[in-house]
């Protein structure tokens, strides 16, 4: 069956060395057609700066193009082809991409505002669609059949319940156009007017805690009943009857929602009293809940299509797999289950960065970043007066969700994303294209380095307005007791956007003589000194936005051998050998039939990259270390948080 990427896919034909491409609706920024373009020898550029674009052109394409080895993309958007270079301009065939080609019979502004995801679904049922290109009409076809939310049928709070739960839990995201269609037309019920409807659908984080609270009063007047043993007797109630909590439509989801802790167990009472759907909302034991936690944190991953995965499917799994671990390690619980879901999801994870991984560079920082260079983007994007990006060394979900649950003690709530990091997995690499906003084949003559972080982040913010003295950066942070008066935007009322690197972790990474149980027990012993907490909210009462991201994760690997020739990037890289030379590297590999070759995306000349597969690493046979420099999954996807209270 045909779909709209075939219409964009036969626009191009690799026989033609160059094509200049408009692309406003960036609709060639599909992880699908950029795959499928690539098994065509086709390659897609972004021309975003002339300066870097000229670089990367005249390094990596002008020869390949002037003797038809290859075929180039070079896209942009615009109104017109003059924002490619002049003598592109002379050699290009021109094409245009338009959403109104694709879905015509729809309304286009609505369509542009659409996540491409639902694409595929609408382009499959616009053939049913009977009514006009107005915005109304569309947004109601689009709301009821794509997204199947039934604004119009809401009349109950069990109903609204449900239609939140489908938003905010079961679908991946729901554009904001759709939001507002939902809000307007629930505003105009008249039995929903004394509920906070605007915040109810725009905020996931407002909603699980309304609906919190809303479980924390139903359980309070349920326990005021005289009831009978195991609430035998509580059906008699008319009052139970009429919580929406009891309708089966909520009660199919609501396990879920304690297990995965969108909502928090109530505490206090007496199970006995309660019927029994209703235990897995009250904590009974704390053993055996982590027990049923765990145990349905494990089948989520073991029944995950990890073969069918896209970037957005993998990053769900990293947060997941890092809340098992995370509670695994705080239990003694699973730790079999842990260690054996892990290696299956990184036979399948590493499969997918060979093939996919080349994909992710050109794809658009909003929505949300999808690599830890576009961070600084998406951050200068928001338009917030006065933001703190905090950058924790090595941290990969694991330790976030071992974070998140201590600082979630003191009333922070979080938006919590996954981003790549760079690839190999080392701090000079990765966090330098933090701060500088680039990809590494851009700081060639300091990736070895990470001492010209500050002047890349100052670069950055200056090239967007932001004067040089309303920008800092620090280093170092976090390895003392904490003193307000060290932290530079806490003491300069004139800085406006903050960069920081807090880099316990990655020391605490390297010193771990028992694997991931000793980074837990001393990155616990690192968080109740609240270092980070005090950190956080003296930003917050300074005005200051903030967000927490890592340069790469880390795993805990064994060692196959050590490799004497190359040179290690970093100190404790010992999952990667970087070489000048492809001979050499591939002469290394030769050696090793546990390695990969890694194709280079992204990074400079003379910079070929030798890794470890699976779980191992190039140190002494047997070895048990922690580390990073590979493309585990746990290296990779990186937390990208926002604080949200």
């Amino acid at each position: 069956m045909a779909n709209w990427r075939d219409q964009i896919l036969k626009q191009f034909n690799a026989n033609n060395a160059l094509y200049l491409v408009l692309d406003n609706d960036q609709l060639l920024l599909d992880e699908w057609i950029l795959g499928k373009l690539k098994e065509e020898n086709i390659y897609v550029v972004n021309f975003n700066e002339s300066i870097l674009f000229r670089y990367e052109f005249e390094r990596d394409y002008r020869i390949k193009i002037e003797n038809k080895k290859i075929c180039l993309l070079v896209r942009a958007e615009g109104q017109d082809y003059n924002v490619f270079p002049y003598d592109l301009i002379q050699s290009g065939q021109r094409t245009r991409l338009d959403v109104s080609i694709i879905f015509p019979k729809f309304s286009t502004p609505v369509i542009r505002e659409l996540d491409k995801e639902v694409y595929d679904a609408l382009y499959a049922a616009q053939e049913r669609y009977q009514g006009s290109s107005s915005d109304k009409e569309t947004l109601d076809f689009i709301a009821k059949n794509i997204y199947k939310l039934p604004y119009d049928m809401i009349h109950s709070r069990a109903e609204l319940w449900k239609l939140l739960l489908t938003i905010h839990y079961e679908l991946d995201s729901v554009p904001k156009v759709i939001k507002r269609f939902v809000i307007d037309n629930l505003n105009l019920k008249t039995d929903l007017r004394k509920l906070p409807i605007q915040d109810l659908v725009m905020s996931a984080h407002f909603f699980y805690k309304y609906l919190e609270d809303e479980w924390n009063h139903f359980v309070d007047q349920i326990n005021q009943f005289p009831l009978q043993k195991n609430g035998v007797a509580i059906e008699q109630f008319a009052e139970y009857s009429a919580y929406s909590f009891s309708n089966p439509l909520i009660r199919s989801i609501l396990d879920n929602l304690f297990l995965e802790g969108l909502i928090k167990r109530v505490k206090g009472y007496q199970p006995a009293k309660f019927p029994a759907w209703m235990h897995v909302g009250i904590e009974i034991d704390n053993g055996k809940d982590n027990d049923e936690k765990l145990k349905y944190l494990y089948l989520q991953l073991k029944d995950a299509k990890l073969s069918e995965n896209r970037y957005k499917d993998w990053t769900k799994i990293a947060q997941a797999y890092g809340q098992l671990k995370a509670l695994s390690l705080s239990t003694g619980l699973y730790s079999q289950e842990v260690n054996g879901i892990s290696n299956i999801i990184d036979e399948h994870f590493e499969k997918w960065m060979l093939y996919q991984y080349g994909s992710l560079i050109s794809l658009p920082h909003l929505p949300v970043p999808k690599m830890v260079h576009q961070i600084p983007h998406y951050i200068a994007s928001q338009n917030e007066d006065k933001v703190a990006l905090l950058v924790m060394d090595g941290m990969s979900f694991v330790q976030w969700f071992q974070i998140r649950d201590h600082l979630a003690k003191d009333g922070l709530s979080f938006e919590e994303n996954g981003v790549f990091a760079w690839v190999p997995t080392l701090t000079a690499v990765s966090r330098q294209a933090i701060f500088s906003g680039l990809r590494p084949s851009y700081f060639a003559n300091s990736i070895s380095t990470t001492n010209k972080e500050s002047f890349a982040w100052t670069t950055f913010w200056e090239d967007r307005g932001i004067s040089r003295i309303n920008v800092s950066y620090q280093r170092g942070l976090g390895q003392a007791f904490y003193q307000r008066e060290n932290i530079s935007p806490l003491k300069q009322s004139n800085i406006r956007v903050y960069g920081a690197v807090i880099d316990i972790i990655d020391k605490v990474l390297h010193g771990a003589v028992q694997g991931s149980k000793s980074v837990f027990s001393e990155l616990n012993i690192w968080l109740e000194t609240n270092y980070l907490l005090k950190l956080i909210q003296d930003l917050q009462n300074e005005g200051f936005t903030v967000y927490i991201t890592a340069d790469h994760g880390n795993r805990e690997s064994v060692g196959i051998g050590r490799i004497n020739e190359g040179v290690i990037a970093e100190t404790k890289g010992e999952r990667v050998r970087i070489y000048d030379s492809v001979e050499l590297r591939d002469a290394a590999a030769e050696k090793f039939d546990q390695s990969i070759k890694w194709h280079d995306i992204g990074l400079p000349e003379k910079f070929h990259v030798l890794l470890a597969k699976d779980s191992l690493a190039f140190v002494n046979k047997g070895e048990t270390i922690i580390s990073h420099g590979g493309i585990s999954m746990e290296e990779v996807i990186v937390p990208f948080i926002k604080v949200i209270s």
